[in-house]
Parts: C-alpha cells; structure tokens; sequence
C-alpha cells in the first residue's frame, strides 16, 4: 500500500511498511582489480561492445559510451572500481557541455535493452563486473505525437499516479507493466507519470516479484494511493505500538470491517 504524507505544503510519497513474500536482492559489488588482468584491452571491448548498440539515437549511444569508459576507467582491470552515482552524472555532464537529466535512464537501458548485465548496482554504487553482452531486447518504442495526445486526454493531463499538473517538460512516458516483466508497447500499457513518480516507480520495481496487475503503480486507476496527513500516520503507527499491533494489519482489518463488499 502506497501513503501520501501530506506537511501542509507539500505531498511527499512514501512507502508504508508491509509484510511481503517478495525479497528484494542487492547485486555483489566485488573487489576491484587495479590492474589490467592482459586477457582483453579495454578500448578494443569498449570500441565493439558500443558498435554493437542498438539504440537508433546517436545521443543515446554516445551517452552509453561515456558510462562505459567511466566504468572501466583506463589502466583498470575487470572487475572495475565501485563508481559512485554522483562521479557517473559528472561524468556525462563534462561529456555534454552541460547539465544531462537522464543519465540513469541511459544506464538502465544498458543494462536491459543493450544486455550489459554485469553492470551491477548496490545503493548509489555502480561496477562493471562481467563484459559479456547478453541477448538484447527489443528497443524501447517512442509513442508517437498522436498517440501520446490521446494518453494525456485520457489522463485528463495529469499524472496518473498522484494527479499533479505537467512541469515544464511535461510528463514522463512510463510502461505501466514494464517491458522487463513482459510489458508490451500497446497503447493501453503506457500512463503520463511526473518526475517524480516516475523516479519512485523506477526504485520500487526494481527486484519487485508481485502481481503487477494488483499494483499501485501499474494501474492506479484501481489503486490508486490514498492521501492521509503525516500527523495522522503518526497516531496510527504510535497506536499500533501502544498495543503491539501490526499497523498495515490492523488498517486492512478496519477497512475490511466497514466497508462492504460489493
């Protein structure tokens, strides 16, 4: 169950406390080798390895690039160093003349679409410990202008998630399955998210195995989350201690118990 916590001037999103089977898994970052281990040059890997991308946009490639070399740094071995996310976004950013906003969206995409598993992930900490290339998916479609228009109007131009208006740049074009749990490219898979939502999404499928079709971010047409003040979930949670009660069990109890089933 997804919370708003509401402190008067801002709505900050939070993810309440529950039990789940689901385990989220922490990738291993390994010790790093200093040294080049003479088996395979990095330029001679980095070289291939960006030829064979399958993203159509230059840009997109280029930024591939960048974080690549910034993985595997010259005079390194493999496993790489632990990079952290912030040496990542300067990286590129010196690349671009200028400020890159989705530096991780690219990354992700290395790591699914362009099948560089070995980039490995654990907290802000980024390595490069594997150099295959893995079976690639299907690059990401870009909706067109037409259909994206005919999404926003569905919408009713606001975020489907927690309904704030566009920024300056609009809204984020999300899959509400996502491709990598068997999400397609169907008009009715994709849902405008702000920035914002789209940001948390991104952390909380991460390593998720529940249903997607029951899920607050996937289709919040049906569960949609439920605003409730911070001073309020503060009672709760001092009530549930109070008693010894679990509070995400005690709320679905209450719940259950008045509303009826239709």
């Amino acid at each position: 169950m997804i919370i708003y916590i509401e402190d008067g001037r801002n709505s900050v999103m939070a993810e309440a406390k529950r039990k789940s089977k689901a385990r989220i898994e922490q990738s291993v970052l390994l010790p790093p080798a200093t040294e080049p281990n003479g088996l395979i040059d990095r330029d001679t890997w980095i070289e291939e390895t960006s030829s064979g991308f399958i993203s159509k946009s230059p840009s997109n490639r280029f930024i591939y690039r960048v974080i690549l070399e910034t993985l595997w740094p010259k005079d390194h071995g493999i496993p790489g160093p632990i990079v952290d996310r912030e040496e990542i976004r300067k990286a590129v950013d010196i690349a671009k003349g200028k400020t890159y906003i989705d530096t991780f969206r690219r990354l992700r995409e290395l790591q699914g679409e362009e099948g560089l598993l070995g980039i490995v992930k654990q907290g802000n900490q980024y390595q490069l410990i594997d150099l295959n290339v893995y079976p690639k998916k299907t690059p990401r479609t870009h909706l067109s202008d037409e259909k994206w228009s005919r999404i926003l109007i569905h919408y009713g131009n606001k975020c489907a998630v927690c309904g704030a208006a566009p920024g300056e740049k609009g809204f984020q074009q999300d899959h509400k399955v996502p491709r990598s749990r068997g999400g397609t490219d169907a008009i009715t898979n994709w849902q405008p998210l702000c920035d914002s939502c789209n940001n948390i999404k991104s952390t909380s499928c991460r390593s998720c195995t529940e249903d997607c079709s029951k899920c607050g971010w996937s289709y919040p047409e049906f569960y949609r989350p439920v605003k409730v003040p911070g001073s309020v979930l503060r009672m709760l949670h001092e009530y549930a201690d109070s008693n010894h009660i679990d509070a995400d069990e005690w709320v679905t109890a209450l719940i259950l118990n008045n509303i009826p089933n239709q």
